[in-house]
């Protein structure tokens, strides 16, 4: 089977992948997965700042990479796109469909509804299917739920606002990506989803489209280590990895951490991963939550390779993620695999994840007070949070069998492939 992936980040590319901490290293888990478990011959498109596709091969892999440009490609355009949302670029579409045809797969599958590789869906001859990552158009309603973007604004420096790079520019942005959303969904015929809340997007915003299931596979570095509970400390430290995106939640971090600070009979140590410091996001953050940097036990880290991520989670005691707005959050899935106790908002797919009261605990967004009641639940109770990062772990393990997934994956192309067959000879 010739499948072509058409991916929002390089996966295990060697020339263009590092070791992503947020975001896409579950794509690069799945190609190592179906790439050690299966017989297909696998295709990667993915975007760069380039004037030209160029095919990469690497020498630890047989897959296929395929680097295209990302229009506008010159830094004079990519700024004056910043102010002016302009179309999708009829080029990178027919390069898209050039592609196509000459890897001439078996069957597309499209990562994610962010990107105008699915645009090129109504031209297809061929099964595609669209994964199901993230859903912009209901981002968009929680995009303010914690920091307005006008308060961020006036955190902006004026080169930032120069450059067209403020949370303003970004927000307005965002509107015309919801718009191009809307039109994909309105033209796929097929998703795969994980979770509940996925599901139910996908009946209403595309009622036309097959739904599928299939989970998604974490790095097996995760699986293969397990977290110790910490005894006899004189700190509490917490961990938690989010996304510079201002409805990340990173205002109930400073928040909750100053309503913790005043009930706990020990010191806080609370470590973001996943955001830096002195961004724009930080000082709005800091700011709605009236915290001071210099007295916060929030301590913001950047981005961490996965080794450094794992590392970072088993020096925790909590693993706690505040976003307003998620779908299945790649952070909450590796502290469940670890056996960690996981405390997370109760928000859009997280729920499928795991259960109030069993993996975990889950808290109403943007309540500091519910989520500080959250972590004192489980620090005064350390027997109740180890069997609940024992359950998170079971079952973690469990939605993360490599093999399983595998199958689930093939079993699905197979299915489109043969409907689009049968199809054609009606």
């Amino acid at each position: 089977m010739r499948v072509l992936w058409f991916s929002n980040t390089p996966s295990l590319s060697a020339k263009f992948s590092g070791d992503i901490t947020v975001g896409g290293s579950w794509i690069e888990s799945l190609e190592y997965e179906l790439m050690t478990s299966s017989d297909i011959e696998l295709g990667i498109v993915f975007q760069e700042l380039s004037k030209e596709s160029q095919e990469i091969r690497s020498d630890s892999t047989d897959t296929k990479y395929i680097m295209v440009p990302r229009h506008p490609h010159r830094k004079f355009d990519r700024w004056i796109s910043r102010f002016f949302v302009r179309p999708n670029s009829q080029r990178s579409l027919k390069e898209y469909l050039r592609i196509v045809a000459s890897f001439k797969p078996d069957v597309i599958l499209f990562f994610g509804t962010e990107s105008d590789f699915p645009l090129i869906i109504p031209e297809l001859k061929i099964p595609s299917i669209i994964w199901f990552q993230g859903n912009l158009t209901v981002y968009n309603r929680m995009y303010e739920s914690g920091i307005k973007v006008r308060k961020a604004f006036y955190k902006e420096s004026l080169k930032n606002i120069l450059w067209g790079n403020s949370v303003l520019h970004q927000y307005l942005n965002f509107q015309g990506l919801v718009e191009r959303e809307k039109k994909i969904f309105s033209i796929a015929h097929n998703f795969i989803g994980r979770t509940d809340w996925d599901r139910r997007l996908v009946s209403i915003m595309a009622p036309q489209a097959n739904y599928y299931h299939c989970d998604e596979p974490m790095r097996r570095s995760f699986a293969e280590k397990k977290w110790i509970q910490w005894q006899n400390r004189d700190k509490l430290v917490i961990i938690t990895t989010i996304r510079e995106n201002i409805y990340k939640g990173l205002e109930m971090v400073y928040e909750t951490s100053c309503i913790l600070s005043q009930r706990l009979n020990m010191s806080l140590e609370w470590r973001v991963i996943g955001i830096r410091e002195y961004t724009t996001y930080a000082k709005a953050a800091r700011q709605k939550a009236n915290c001071s940097k210099k007295l916060s036990p929030v301590t913001l880290l950047g981005f961490k390779s996965g080794s450094e991520l794992a590392q970072e989670l088993l020096n925790a005691d909590f693993y706690v993620h505040p976003s307003h707005i998620e779908n299945s959050p790649n952070g909450v899935q590796e502290a469940m695999l670890l056996g960690m106790p996981v405390i997370a908002t109760n928000v859009g797919g997280t729920p499928s994840l795991l259960k109030d009261g069993e993996e975990g605990i889950l808290v109403q967004s943007g309540d500091p007070y519910a989520l500080a009641g959250a972590i004192l639940e489980l620090y005064e109770s350390p027997h109740k949070a180890k069997k609940m990062g024992e359950k998170a772990r079971i079952l973690g393990l469990k939605r993360n069998d490599g093999k399983k997934i595998c199958s689930d994956l093939l079993a699905i192309f197979d299915k489109l492939i043969l409907d689009t067959h049968n199809s054609a000879d009606h």
